[in-house]
């Protein structure tokens, strides 16, 4: 019993000299943050820079690249390292390169502040859609913001506005970026306003920043790891007062005469109706034309669009378009049955976004009627040809007969 103590307590601490052995082994430890005051020494509030990579090298020419987690740390092999930081889209506030080994005192742990770019701004509620900012126009807190880096895969990052409208994007890349502002429709119907956001120099004092048709900024192409934008505005405009109009519907017939007429089983002809949108802001422009059964839809023209069951045609861009500007939405179609007593209907506003807030209900739609007979019979002209070929070729027939009769007599 006495043998088995022993062995026992000799073999835990064997296991208890290997495991401190191989702590004592671990490599040393590197840390990269974000060091936003640019001082060279981490703060409470700067945060790590996740999933950094970073360069690791020995002097046997050993290299390689090591990716940190997210907390910004990575645990290098065990061994003397030389570590550097190489991302030249980014500045270095502490030592870029420096020898590690956890074998030497002071040597164990490397802590790396890097810092990129900025760019700030303000939302507000432009209210008499002037393009400034006048006292008593409200700052628009809870804004969601989205920074893009079209070259870096999975590059987009989230801000929010505070309560007094300001926004910033730090550590930002020196690379291409391209800033959203998110749409506020479905939140208080408003929406991105001025268009003339387009500027080669990102500071100039202009009232937005983002495109009035999909709240995007233009692509910035930041050089400058230390820059520091400011004044990147969005400013956002009432829709209220807007109103949806379904102007009229032409048909077309195959002779491209659009004199009104019955259709006939067999004929294509193209339906075009015309619609337009007024009020404060650019808008989404959609409308949808539904056609009678025993039509279908055979093909489209100009605006997007795609058909249901072959019978609606449903319409819309992808982009907002100026208020006021006159839309169409175009179908070609094959009649394939007649039909009594139908109509062509072409919808737009609440009908065609289902949204509310359309000044003009009332507007909405605008149908004709239509009305498709059987495939038209032969012509009357056409008809008494074929009879007067047939009593001709009758007339030969029996002449001929009559002939060789008497030739064998």
């Amino acid at each position: 019993m006495r043998r088995q103590v022993i062995g026992v307590l000799v073999a835990a601490a064997a296991m208890g000299t290997a495991t401190g052995t191989a702590a004592a082994q671990d490599g040393a430890e590197v840390e990269i943050f974000w060091d936003r005051n640019r001082d060279g020494v981490r703060q409470d509030d700067e945060p790590p820079y996740r999933s950094a990579s970073f360069k690791v090298s020995k002097p046997t020419n050993l290299a390689y690249r090591v990716q940190a987690d997210l907390n910004g740390k990575a645990t290098l092999e065990r061994g003397r390292w030389t570590v550097t930081f190489d991302d030249e889209r980014f500045l270095v506030t502490t030592t870029a390169s420096a020898v590690v080994d956890p074998a030497e005192e002071g040597r164990r742990k490397l802590v790396i502040g890097v810092h990129g770019a900025s760019i700030c701004g303000t939302a507000w509620l432009d209210e008499n859609a002037d393009g400034e900012r006048q006292e008593g126009e409200a700052l628009l807190g809870g804004q969601r913001m989205f920074a893009r880096y079209p070259g870096i895969v999975g590059g987009e990052v989230e801000a929010r506005t505070a309560d007094d409208g300001s926004y910033c994007f730090f550590d930002v890349p020196a690379d291409d970026v391209q800033v959203l502002s998110a749409d506020r429709l479905r939140v208080d119907l408003t929406t991105w306003g001025v268009a003339d956001w387009r500027s080669e120099k990102a500071n100039e004092g202009q009232a937005s920043k983002f495109d009035a048709r999909d709240g995007k900024s233009k692509v910035l192409s930041i050089d400058d790891p230390a820059a520091e934008i400011t004044g990147f505005d969005t400013a956002f405009v009432t829709t209220e007062g807007r109103d949806a109009q379904a102007l009229d519907i032409t048909v077309v017939n195959p002779d491209g005469s659009t004199v009104p007429r019955d259709l006939r089983v067999g004929e294509r002809v193209k339906i075009v109706g015309r619609y337009r949108i007024t009020g404060p802001a650019y808008d989404s422009y959609a409308a949808s034309l539904d056609l009678p059964d025993g039509m279908k839809i055979v093909e489209t023209e100009g605006t997007p669009g795609e058909a249901d069951y072959n019978q609606i045609l449903r319409t819309r861009f992808p982009e907002r378009r100026p208020p006021g500007q006159e839309e169409r939405v175009v179908a070609i179609a094959v009649v394939e049955k007649p039909f009594e007593h139908s109509e062509v209907t072409l919808s737009t506003g609440e009908d065609a976004f289902l949204w509310a807030g359309d000044a003009n209900a009332g507007n909405d739609r605008y149908s004709v009627k239509i009305r498709a007979l059987p495939a038209d019979p032969a012509p009357a002209g056409r008809r008494w040809d074929l009879l007067i070929g047939f009593l001709i070729a009758t007339v030969l027939v029996v002449a001929f007969v009559a002939w060789r009769r008497r030739a064998v007599k």
